[in-house]
Order: structure tokens, then sequence, then C-alpha cells
């Protein structure tokens, strides 16, 4: 994509880091806050790798530039930035629009753009998680995803990428819910030539950072006691460095897990991995809609996962019925117990549905959709 860029502004100044011009007059002005560097650095550059987000805040702002308005784009913590006098929508990812209000002309549409789960949902949910260790393990690890709180009641619109269970967690608020399914960073050719009969004893699980939020822990102590089923890793658990302390036996010394630290999802190795293994395994404890579970549907794997999760299911994927190790062990090991040819139509049906919902392509279609229905209203 690309964009007639007016000027990159100094962020301490109280002016957007990034404003792009429409191609004819413009109707108004939208202030997207999110991300900046995307409009830098390119949506597909090697810091955007294995993540949604640049994406999605470029297909965000060419949409309503299409549309015919000039978009402000500033970083989500900017606290100096003041919206224009001809501002025609704001979206925010987290609670600018308190700050912002003195400033928005009547008339001007809040979106909220809802990345993640409400954050009382959120917090809560890891630090249910971090308790439950507590009592397993007799020790107290960091939180590692806490959402800072925000006040993000004065929306008119809320925006979520996953599914029911996001759209829940801000169902109090009592304001419209449009779902734009969360994009994909990766579409891969279907893996020929898997045996399925080995594939479903192998076993990915795939994150970022958040290990306990991410449900890791209730993984490796499941795995650790099923050792004819296997695990791989893909992530970097050593860069937390209590966790990895407390779970490094598992991480590093039981046979049938293995910690391949991270892995470019677009690389040979990948590629190697989703020939191999017939599930992705994610008990997370809060989602805004699962990407890495996407993208491990992108190649081919069943998702195997809870209800935080946020990731559609349906009749291919199997529910983890809560967050204990108890039921990450019986799904697992319901999954393997399944007929090959079960599990062969399950992977097929998780591939053809990422690819029906979960695309660049899709993303597109369905925010140009939504903003032109709230921008006619």
């Amino acid at each position: 994509m690309f964009f007639k860029i007016k000027k990159f502004f100094d962020r301490e100044k109280r002016l957007p880091e990034v404003r792009l011009l429409p191609e004819g007059p413009s109707r108004g002005t939208v202030v997207l806050s999110y991300i900046f560097w995307p409009f830098k650095e390119g949506w597909d550059s090697p810091k955007a790798r294995g993540h949604t987000n640049a994406f999605e805040v470029v297909t965000i702002a060419e949409t309503y530039r299409k549309l015919g308005y000039a978009v402000e784009v500033v970083e989500y913590h900017n606290q100096t930035y003041i919206p224009p006098t001809d501002c025609s929508l704001v979206v925010d990812i987290l609670g600018q629009f308190e700050r912002w209000n003195p400033y928005l002309p009547q008339g001007c549409k809040r979106v909220l753009h809802a990345t993640g789960a409400h954050w009382i949902v959120a917090n809560q949910a890891e630090l249910a998680r971090l308790a439950a260790i507590r009592d397993r393990k007799n020790t107290v690890l960091v939180s590692r995803r806490h959402t800072h709180p925000a006040d993000n009641g004065g929306e008119d619109h809320i925006v979520i990428l996953g599914n029911e269970y996001t759209a829940k967690s801000f169902a109090f608020a009592k304001k419209p819910i449009t779902r734009v399914p969360l994009s994909s960073a990766y579409e891969f050719p279907w893996p020929q030539e898997r045996d399925f009969s080995k594939a479903k004893k192998n076993f990915l699980w795939v994150a970022s950072y958040g290990m306990v939020h991410k449900g890791l822990d209730l993984v490796l102590e499941a795995f650790a006691q099923m050792p004819e089923l296997a695990l791989t890793i893909c992530a970097r658990p050593e860069k937390e460095p209590d966790f990895f302390r407390l779970y490094e036996k598992e991480l590093r010394h039981t046979p049938n897990i293995h910690s391949r630290g991270w892995v470019d999802m677009a690389s040979p190795e990948f590629a190697e991995i989703a020939k191999s293994h017939a599930a992705t395994i994610y008990p997370s404890c809060s989602e805004g809609g699962g990407g890495s579970v996407i993208h491990c549907m992108h190649a081919g794997m069943v998702p195997l996962c809870t209800y935080e999760a946020s990731v559609d299911l349906n009749d291919f994927g199997m529910l983890i019925k809560n967050g204990t190790v108890e039921a990450v062990i019986e799904t697992a090991r319901a999954f393997a117990a399944l007929p090959d040819q079960e599990i062969e139509e399950r992977a097929r049906a998780s591939y053809e549905h990422v690819r029906k919902f979960h695309t660049r392509d899709c993303f597109q279609k369905n925010y140009y959709e939504f903003a032109t229905k709230l921008l006619s209203s």
C-alpha cells in the first residue's frame, strides 16, 4: 500500500506521528490511535513478521482515506496529541477517549478497536492462572500480560477481532459490537504427505510472550505426564526467567517435550513442523482473536483451545474445557485417540475455515463494510 503522507511529526508535540491525505477533497479527519511504525517501516517489514497488527492498522487507515478522509495516526500511548476540530471519527485501542473528549466536535463518532478482551476480564484471568500456579507449585510468578486499566466507556461502537468470548467481555457496556475477524500474517499451501497416524500424536504450542497467560505451564505439566505423546514448543520461555526456572526440567530435560525457540512461520523449518504435527494446543486464559492459533490452522493443524482463546472451533476443533492440567491431558488424549481419517478431515476443515474467514483480503473487505456503514449512519 502506498500513501500520500504529509509529514512524520515529532511525537513530543501536539501533532500526530503520521498524517495521511485523501486522494481528493477531504470530508474531514479520522484519528487512529494504535501503532504508527508500520507507516514508516512497512506492514511487511521484518519487524512485522508473525503479527497481524501492522497490516491491520495500515488497512484501517487506508480504508478511511479511500472513503475521503484525512487520517491522523498516533501511537496509542501518546499523551500530548490533540485531535483536530474537523474530526469526524476517532478510533482508539486503549483509553484515549476521556482525554480527547474536550477537543472533539459534536457528532464525532468514537470507535473502540478492541485488540483483546476487556482489561478487567483479561487481568482477572491472568491473575487466576498465576494464583493456580502458586497453589500447585508454592511459588509466585510475575504477571507478563497485565493490561493497564483504561477508561473505555466513551465509545459509541466497539470492533472486536475475536469471537463470542471477546464480545461478551464488553457486553456490559451495552454498545453496538461488530466483529471484524482477525487477519493472518501467513497463508500456506496444504501440507502434503502428512502421516496422520504419527502426526496426531504430535502437538504444537506457539506464542510470543506471557507463558502463563497463554497456558504453557498447563501444557508442560500435562505432557510431562503423557510420555506417549509429543509436544513441540515454538517460543522463548527463557526470556521470562522466573517461569523458565520453575519449568526448566520440563523444557530442557523431558524426552517428549522439544523446545525449538523462536521459529519464523514463513521458514522451511516451520513447514517441516507443520508436516509432522496435526494439532496446535493452546489453553490461553484470554485473547482478542488467538493469532498464533489462526496461523497454525493456515498450516493445516486442528485447534485444541480453551473458550477464552477466542478462536472458532466449530465441528473441527476440540475444546479444552477449563484452564487445568487435567483438562489439557483429557483433550490431548481424546484427540490422539481419534481415527486417522477423522483427524485428516478435521485438519482440512480447519484449513478451509481460516482461508474463508481469516485472511488479509477478508479483513480489508470486512473493515471497509463496517466503516462505510458507520460513516453513513
